[in-house]
């Protein structure tokens, strides 16, 4: 019973991830686009937690991490992309609400699910050959912990005209004082939406936060990590969590790009290299079906 409690709890998390969710579309569907933001800033605290406790526990599981890649597929897939769609189709003011710029929105939300998709089930392929410290791509909670951030951010700065403004102020301080952000922030996150999906599915070389070489940056990141963490727990200060997914992203995207490491080898290949060895994935999968 102990060994069924133990490998249930890290499950048990990355449930109640999936429940916020869920609980994100369903306050975006009702108009409270700063709840469902944060609900999926939430989801990726769980994400983060689930992880936390598996370790802790030894309580890591084949099935655990399937599960977490279903989770991830809602929390940092669905979620974001049904937020920013139902958002920004709203309001006529962006030219999002009718023809061919509701169509490019559209589609900018099915690329940004179909990449979260392919991201995930290439990472539960090769995840595990890739080098000690290192993804290939940006990681899905990432990518959508940036989205939500930001556009959380923009909605407390909102300009009052917008038709998806809140009503009531944010509570907490103004670190960016009375700066009020137009309809121009909210029409670029399509776009923002189609880069983060393509670095998703890329090759780059990117680090592992936690997994860096030099110990004082290591502990900077945790430390940032963890005030990160808090503001979102208490639902404050949208704009300083935004500075450091931002600021990896921007880093180490570029660094990659510009400055590509040597001793990280590329991606394993996704798919058999003959037929032979498709029969044989396909054997296999077909043997674990009929013992499950």
């Amino acid at each position: 019973m102990s060994r069924l409690l133990r490998f249930a709890a890290p499950n048990i998390v990355t449930s109640l991830g999936i429940v916020f969710g869920l609980v994100s579309m369903a306050s975006a569907l009702r108009g409270d686009f700063v709840a469902a933001g944060w609900w999926i800033l939430w989801a990726v605290m769980f994400d983060r937690l689930d992880g936390f406790v598996a370790r802790l526990l030894r309580a890591t599981s084949e099935f655990g991490i399937q599960m977490d890649s279903f989770a991830d597929t809602i929390n940092f897939g669905v979620a974001p992309a049904f937020l920013v769609y139902t958002a920004l189709s709203m309001d006529p003011g962006l030219g999002y609400d009718h023809g061919g710029r509701k169509a490019l929105l559209a589609l900018a939300c099915i690329l940004w699910v179909l990449a979260n998709v392919v991201r995930l089930a290439r990472f539960n392929v090769i995840g595990h050959k890739a080098p000690p410290g290192v993804f290939y791509g940006i990681p899905t909670t990432l990518a959508a912990g940036t989205v939500a951030v930001w556009f959380v951010t923009f909605l407390k700065y909102a300009d009052p005209t917008l038709a998806f403004a809140p009503a009531t102020s944010f509570g907490g301080p103004r670190l960016l004082g009375d700066v009020h952000v137009g309809a121009w922030a909210f029409r670029v996150l399509p776009a923002a939406m189609l880069v983060l999906a393509a670095l998703m599915v890329s090759n780059l070389p990117i680090p592992k936060p936690g997994r860096m070489r030099s110990r004082g940056f290591t502990a900077f990141v945790a430390i940032s990590t963890a005030a990160g963490m808090l503001c979102a727990f208490a639902r404050t200060l949208p704009e300083f969590m935004a500075w450091m997914p931002t600021a990896w992203i921007v880093l180490f995207v570029g660094r990659a790009i510009f400055t590509p490491a040597r001793d990280v080898p590329p991606p394993p290949p996704l798919f058999p290299a003959d037929d032979e060895g498709a029969e044989d994935a396909v054997g296999a999968l077909e043997e674990e079906h009929q013992h499950g």
